[in-house]
């Protein structure tokens, strides 16, 4: 069994740094209290319940897995994460909980679906273990016949099954690297990318100015990988010009990154501007006034 112990993540010490970067974001956007104060209260729990979390991910083989990344190929499609149904369960039972003391909505929400567990008709924890990404259809189906928004019912669900995934993340990065990783969707689950991060390199005295780096992060399982500065993860362009992007000047840590090409983008952020460890769920949830820019310029998010 693995558990939340043998995370390499330190969530206990993120987490005076979350709470900076939340009052950050509503000293700029008062607008999305709700938003943050709803992300904290989920963070919090999952972090009290993961030394309870369990995965039994299958053993990574090293060579295995550099081939599977040489041919483009993430590794859940070669090993078993070994999502443990009575673990998700019981995390799934206390989100519920979580969302039943929110807003209105989300309480309505809770009621819908507590009334379909008793029914028979929705068994979650068969449910949380299908999920996957490019599984959409699982949210969308279950939300008919639950009659719940489907966005609320996919923030439900990631929230329960996100540490369950980063721990298999976790597990998996510590047995190899990701020397032989190219692609743009994420190596451990497939995930398309969520967000863009991008990190100055201190200069050389030969250069005029420092390098750049960045990285990819996946909503689905926390895993970040380095790309290049300049290609996109859409559409694999890196012709000089195609790679663009959009920011306030209110805002200098955060901007749109799109492409002339695909017309895709990507929300980033500044690295060197947000300290501690970059909460992709939080740069999300707060970020949606990123999409209105984006759209306003008929670009649409990125997805494969």
């Amino acid at each position: 069994m693995v558990s939340a112990r043998s995370s390499g993540r330190n969530h206990q010490v993120t987490l005076p740094v979350l709470n900076r970067r939340a009052e950050a974001i509503l000293k700029a956007r008062p607008a999305y209290r709700e938003m943050v104060d709803f992300y904290l209260t989920v963070f919090r729990c999952q972090i009290e319940w993961r030394a309870k979390l369990a995965v039994h991910p299958e053993e990574v083989e090293t060579t295995q897995a550099r081939e599977c990344w040489r041919r483009g190929t993430p590794l859940v499609e070669r090993y078993d994460p070994g999502l443990d149904a009575e673990s998700l369960l019981h995390l799934w039972l206390e989100m519920k909980g979580v969302f039943g003391r929110g807003n209105e909505v989300l309480q309505q929400a809770v009621e819908k679906i507590e009334g379909a567990e008793a029914a028979g008709t929705f068994t979650p924890a068969a449910w949380l273990l299908e999920q996957r990404p490019g599984r959409s259809e699982l949210i969308t189906g279950a939300a008919g016949e639950i009659e719940v928004d489907e966005t609320i019912l996919a923030t439900l669900a990631r929230a329960v099954t996100f540490p369950h995934w980063e721990a298999v993340a976790d597990y998996w990065l510590a047995l190899t690297d990701l020397a032989d990783w190219k692609g743009s969707h994420c190596p451990v689950c497939g995930s398309p990318p969520g967000l863009s991060e991008t990190r100055g390199e201190r200069a050389t005295s030969a250069e005029i100015k420092p390098a750049t780096k960045r990285f990819l992060h996946c909503p689905f399982c926390g895993t970040q990988w380095p790309f290049p500065p300049l290609e996109c993860p859409a559409c694999g362009s890196t012709k000089p010009g195609d790679a663009k992007y959009l920011f306030t000047r209110e805002e200098p840590e955060l901007r749109v990154d799109f492409c002339r090409h695909c017309c895709r983008y990507l929300k980033a952020v500044d690295g060197d501007k947000i300290p501690g460890t970059i909460h992709v769920g939080l740069e999300l949830l707060t970020t949606a006034h990123l999409d209105a820019l984006a759209q306003d310029k008929q670009l649409s998010p990125l997805e494969f």
